[in-house]
Formats: C-alpha cells, structure tokens, sequence
C-alpha cells in the first residue's frame, strides 16, 4: 500500500459576523507568521521547535491573547514549510555567472552556482491573510457532518459548508491533516489534505502504456503502444485564451476605474477554466483507454 494525498478545497457559508471573525483570525496569524518569519530569518535558518517555544511562543502569546495556543504553535510549522518551499526552489534554480569565456560557437560560457536560503537578503513576508487548523483541536466536523466547527479569537463557531467533498472527506481510508483558511475571490475556503490508502502499482496488470504529448493546436496526441495516435484538436482552447488576451490588453490600456474593476473581475477566470478543460480532458483520457493504463 501507498499513501496518496488530496487537497479538498471545501467552501465554507459564513453569516456576515462569522465572516469578519474570519477577516480578524487570519490577519492576526498572518502578523504573527511574519514575526516568527523575521525571528527565523535572523537565527539564519538554523533553529528547532524548542528555540520557538523558548524565544517566540511567550511573545506571540502577550501580543495576540485571542490567538489559540495550537495556532500560535503553528505558526513555526508554517513559517519553516514556506522557508523549505523556498530552499528547494533555490536549489533547482542555480545562480548562472558568465565565465568570462566562449565557447566555439562564440556564446558565453556561464557556470552554475548552487544557492541556499543564505541568498535571502531580507525575512519572506505573509501578505495574504491565512490560518492553519489542526485537525480535531482548531477544527472538526459537527452534528452529523452538517457543520464545521472552526476557531477564532477568543471562541468557537459552527460554519455551514458546502457538502460536494464529503465522499471524500468522510471515506473510510482517509484521514484528514492540519487545514487552512483562506480568502479566495471574495468567499473562504478551508483547503484540507485527505490521505488515502491506495494499492501500488502492479506492472503485470497494465494493459496500456499511452504517451501524451500536451501543445497549443493538439491541446494533447496520444500514442500507444499499438501504434494508434489520438488526436484532441486545441483550437478553441486557443481562440478562448487568445480573447481573454485580447480583453486584457484592451482594459489596461483604457486605465479608468470602471476598466481595473473589470480586470478584477476576470482576473482568475480564465485559470478556472483552463482547470475545468484539464480535468475534463484527463477524464476522457482515462475513460477512452480504460483501467490500468500507464500514462
């Protein structure tokens, strides 16, 4: 058996007052992130949860008395996996500098100089309000899975939410791990990662093995190993980003209030529906060949 895990994006329905206790508890974790972003950044990196509770948690605690106790105890987690985030970045983008030679085709030689978090010329800062949930302490699911039950300064609250994931949430494999409350386009959302059992991988079952090349006029070509090609057209997927292109550069450049108004409007739309066509084309891939075949 191995370990598969999925972030389940549930939207939550909060009333108007549930929504500024939202608004309140994630701008005072964020601050707190950026305190212990800034504490972490000038101990160069090079520090453990006991040095947190030692210097940090005390602090943390007299600043922000309505912030539970697990979430400033979060704060260290999410500050060092933003941090590790950023290390491995480093490490797969090294830093080129030209040699000072050429090589025989007349281009500049450049070498490649690996970078650590030492690069970092001044503390990562949280700009977008945020809050993790622990699982069971910060937050859990109540009467019958019809609620969440979340915390925010100085209380507790019951949410309603939309149930579209429970199948997932609720399956008798999974398990749910430390959740996260953030505001995206005007609604809040809690991301929780679900892990599940699944069985490995058994190469004497596989019937298929498809190679799929993704482009701009064929969106993907499939060819397995029969020889046969499919073909799925891109056409209107690039006549669609084409428009919004289009739209973009027409609103930038009027530059009026009602023209930026708009651009907000439709900022992440054309990602939202590039996500659909994505998932909609992975679904006819897999129903087109069927089980057990290897992509």
């Amino acid at each position: 058996m191995t370990e598969q895990i999925l972030t389940v994006k549930v939207r939550l329905k909060p009333t108007n007052k549930q929504a500024e206790q939202f608004d309140a508890v994630s701008e005072f974790y964020r601050q707190a992130c950026n305190i212990v972003s800034a504490w972490y950044f000038d101990k160069h990196f090079a520090v453990a949860r006991k040095d947190f509770n030692k210097d940090m948690y005390y602090l943390l605690k007299n600043r922000y008395p309505k912030l539970n106790t697990a979430m400033i105890q979060s704060t260290y987690r999410t500050v060092k996996a933003r941090y590790d985030t950023v290390k491995t970045q480093l490490v797969k983008k090294p830093y080129r500098i030209w040699s000072g030679q050429y090589d025989d085709n007349k281009r500049k030689r450049y070498l490649s100089i690996k970078r650590d978090l030492e690069w970092l010329q001044k503390p990562i800062m949280f700009h977008r309000p945020q809050a993790d949930y622990l699982r069971n302490i910060n937050y859990s699911f109540t009467r019958k899975y019809s609620q969440i039950s979340l915390n925010v300064l100085g209380k507790r609250i019951k949410v309603d939410y939309c149930h579209n994931f429970n199948n997932l949430l609720f399956a008798p494999n999974s398990s749910l791990g430390t959740a996260k409350l953030v505001n995206a386009c005007g609604h809040w959302f809690l991301h929780i990662p679900v892990t599940f059992d699944v069985d490995e991988l058994d190469n004497s079952q596989i019937n298929h093995v498809v190679g799929i090349d993704r482009g701009l006029r064929f969106i993907a070509t499939c060819y397995d190993e029969k020889g046969k090609t499919l073909f799925v057209n891109g056409k209107k997927v690039l006549e669609t980003r084409c428009r919004y292109k289009k739209l973009r550069a027409e609103l930038q450049a009027k530059g009026t209030k009602s023209a930026k108004k708009r651009l907000k409007k439709i900022g992440q739309r054309e990602n939202r529906w590039m996500t659909d066509v994505n998932h909609r084309l992975s679904k006819t891939l897999v129903n087109h060949y069927g089980k057990n075949t290897l992509f």
